[in-house]
């Protein structure tokens, strides 16, 4: 049952809706989303594996998988900003200040933690990008229903998931206070489960809207 968890059901439901609806997608930015919803189903069922079976840190497992979160993120962000002509030294740019801190962090800890610092720079970045298309979408003269747009809810749930566990991480230390709860589960971990949910909802609406489209 440890395999079983709001996070990996999220997780598995968005990874199925992917493969229904975007598997015979034309664009390879959308249908890219069926192998990184799969990789992320792995990488939460190997740190499972790794922390109850193993009884090892699992935090090399999460590492590896922050340079195809960022990767993936980043360039879907940049698709979505190409009909604005968005110059893609930016994307470039980004990706390199982020392996530089990356790098940086694991050399400072020894390689013996999360990369918790570029973690949560990531996230504010995400922000950032996330309000970014919104301004865009404000000036784009294209009228498009909100409520059928695939990128608009696509956006949204990254917004919520990464404002919020940046909110969250930010004040760990007044989270850490309340640790125990309801259920043994500390209140970070709720409130990570309640983004999981928003932004995996989100997201399997988006794929539903993207197939919606192609009809």
């Amino acid at each position: 049952m440890a395999y079983l968890s709001i996070n990996t059901f999220t997780e598995c439901v968005c990874f199925l809706a992917a493969f229904v609806f975007l598997r015979k997608d034309k664009s390879l930015a959308w249908k890219m989303f069926i192998p990184f919803l799969l990789l992320t189903c792995a990488t939460e069922l190997g740190g499972i594996y790794m922390r109850h079976h193993l009884r090892v840190n699992n935090y090399p497992i999460y590492n590896i998988y922050l340079l195809f979160e960022c990767g993936f993120t980043s360039l879907f962000f940049y698709y979505l900003y190409r009909p604005y002509h968005y110059p893609v030294k930016w994307l470039i740019t980004w990706y390199a200040a982020f392996l530089a801190l990356y790098l940086g962090e694991l050399i400072h800890t020894n390689f013996s933690g999360f990369v918790s610092v570029t973690a949560s720079v990531m996230s504010v970045v995400f922000v950032l990008a996330s309000l970014y298309y919104y301004y865009l979408k404000l000036k784009d003269e294209r009228f498009e229903p909100l409520l059928y747009s695939a990128s608009f809810w696509w956006v949204s749930g990254a917004l919520f998931f990464y404002f919020g566990s940046t909110a969250c991480n930010n004040f760990l230390d007044y989270l850490a206070k309340y640790e125990s709860i309801t259920y043994n589960n500390s209140i970070r971990y709720i409130i990570f489960n309640v983004l999981d949910i928003i932004m995996y909802t989100f997201w399997s609406y988006a794929f539903i809207c993207r197939y919606r489209q192609r009809k």
